[in-house]
């Protein structure tokens, strides 16, 4: 049996986009196993492989040789940051890519642009042990959930501690077990999937208790275990209802607007369903962690797109987690099990022309 990795998570200006162009031009696109749907229409959409992320150097790149080889001399060179566990995944209005490492305990912090990588941690008195999932609003702020401690954690853009969201107090919070995040940066709001509680908690960005909605069940707008979550340009809600097999749309005040899904074993059957994300022309990213593959599905539920395989290669995955998408065609998958993050280009019809 493998493992499980969860445990019972304004338009940016050009020049701040991910910036992998520039900064990861050394690593070159790859093939990567992807089948369109053969029983809906031609959409033209695939996916390219551009890079991976898992420790500093895949940003900062390789140091001196004299100074790696001082860093071996002294056992320096082992201990570099490395990743352990991702799990969640966002990128910042600076470009810059966050990852929640439940393993490290900590986030990684990668910048493409200014060519940085950080590792950000909570203080040693309110310290985060199971970080899941991570967010980021419009001014750059950072949420993080912990499944553990039952609370959010909030940093700034730079890594400096604010504080925690949903402790009442010693004993009590807010969640049950927080897992997925989303941001609504134009309605400053904060979505929290509360796994145990089979509901989602809606927060103002400053920390506000706003509303909660859903219940455990089979039915509209019922959850059996959700997982993740994402929100739309309309501000609309995709959730991952894992242990019903299926994703889930709602309205921001929790009213049911649709479903697609189902336990099976066919290539678009959802029997393990983890991250979910939204790219900005409305197709909705899956992630699908039992068969280790994302698949790709219009707003209206239809297949559109499988991509990935079981394998530690370029496109392979092993118990895949979070996902997020970028404006500028990036989508990025915290592929857990090889401790690393993959980034790919969506390639559609308008993306070739306007390269």
């Amino acid at each position: 049996m493998r493992p499980d990795s969860e445990r019972p998570a304004p338009k940016q200006a050009r020049g701040h986009r991910l910036g992998l162009r520039i900064a990861m031009v050394f690593l070159l696109p790859a093939t990567v196993w992807a089948q369109r749907d053969a029983n809906t229409d031609p959409v033209n959409v695939s996916v390219e492989w551009i890079a991976e992320l898992r420790t500093a150097r895949d940003v900062t790149g390789a140091a001196p040789w004299l100074k790696r080889m001082l860093r071996a001399l002294v056992g320096a060179e082992s201990h570099l940051p490395t990743m352990l566990q991702p799990h969640g995944v966002c990128v910042d209005p600076q470009g810059r890519i966050w990852v929640a490492d439940t393993q490290l305990r900590a986030l990684h912090r990668f910048d493409p642009v200014r060519k940085s990588y950080t590792v950000v941690r909570a203080p040693d008195r309110e310290p985060m042990l199971v970080p899941i999932a991570v967010a980021a609003d419009a001014e750059g702020h950072i949420y993080v959930s912990d499944a553990l401690q039952a609370r959010i954690f909030v940093f700034t853009s730079e890594g400096k501690f604010l504080r925690t969201i949903g402790r009442v107090d010693r004993q009590e919070s807010w969640f049950h077990r927080p897992t997925g995040l989303a941001v609504d940066a134009e309605r400053r709001r904060l979505y929290v999937v509360d796994t145990q509680a089979m509901r989602i908690v809606v927060l103002s960005l400053r920390g506000e208790l706003l509303a909660r909605f859903g219940r455990r069940g089979t039915g509209p707008a019922e959850f059996n275990y959700p997982t993740h979550i994402a929100v739309d340009r309309d501000g609309s809600l995709w959730v991952a209802d894992s242990l019903n097999f299926r994703v889930q749309h709602v309205d921001s005040e929790g009213r049911f607007l649709g479903a697609f899904g189902q336990l099976g074993s066919g290539r678009t059957d959802l029997d393990k369903v983890k991250g979910v994300a939204v790219d900005r022309a409305g197709r909705i990213y899956v992630v699908e962690a039992r068969h280790d593959r994302v698949l790709v599905f219009s707003a209206q539920g239809e297949p559109q797109l499988v991509f990935g395989r079981t394998g530690t290669g370029p496109g392979e995955f092993f118990l895949p987690a979070g996902i997020a998408t970028t404006d500028d065609e990036r989508v990025l998958v915290a592929d857990s099990f090889n401790r690393r993050v993959q980034i790919f280009r969506v390639r559609t019809p308008s993306a070739r022309g306007a390269e």
